[in-house]
């Protein structure tokens, strides 16, 4: 499985990741009368921002092929990925689209870029170890 997830070419890859950052962008600024009103939902948008979060973290990772063996990038990269969530709240708050600022929602982010990144790097090392690295 760890090979078939790093077989995909390096430029489908980050086409995918690109697309999901522009999901996150459509996401974080739609109006919040656009956003459906699910009763059942209320309360845990902090696990979506987890979630959404989560899943950049280990598709920006993915898509810039980042071995556990350079650390620096991936630290360069969770900073990357934090500062759009901080973004996305400061524009939330300046676009007057009835969304919020909110400093709950950053830490959801961060932590969920955190696991997201730790998540790939325990993958990489399966990879590693299992010497199924593929150099492109």
């Amino acid at each position: 499985m760890i090979s078939f997830i790093f077989s995909f070419k390096l430029w489908l890859r980050r086409t995918l990741s690109l697309m999901y950052l522009g999901l996150i962008a459509v996401l974080s600024l739609m109006p919040s009368y656009d956003l459906p009103d699910i009763a059942v939902l209320k309360g845990v948008d902090k696990i979506a921002h987890f979630c959404m979060y989560f899943g950049l973290s280990c598709l920006a990772c993915w898509s810039l092929d980042i071995s556990r063996k350079r650390m620096g990038p991936l630290y360069l990269l969770l900073a990357g990925v934090f500062m759009w969530g901080v973004l996305m709240e400061i524009l939330q708050r300046t676009m007057h689209n009835g969304r919020t600022f909110d400093f709950k929602d950053m830490l959801a982010n961060l932590t969920g870029a955190f696991i997201g990144l730790m998540v790939y790097r325990y993958i990489d090392g399966k990879r590693v170890e299992g010497g199924l690295v593929n150099s492109e």
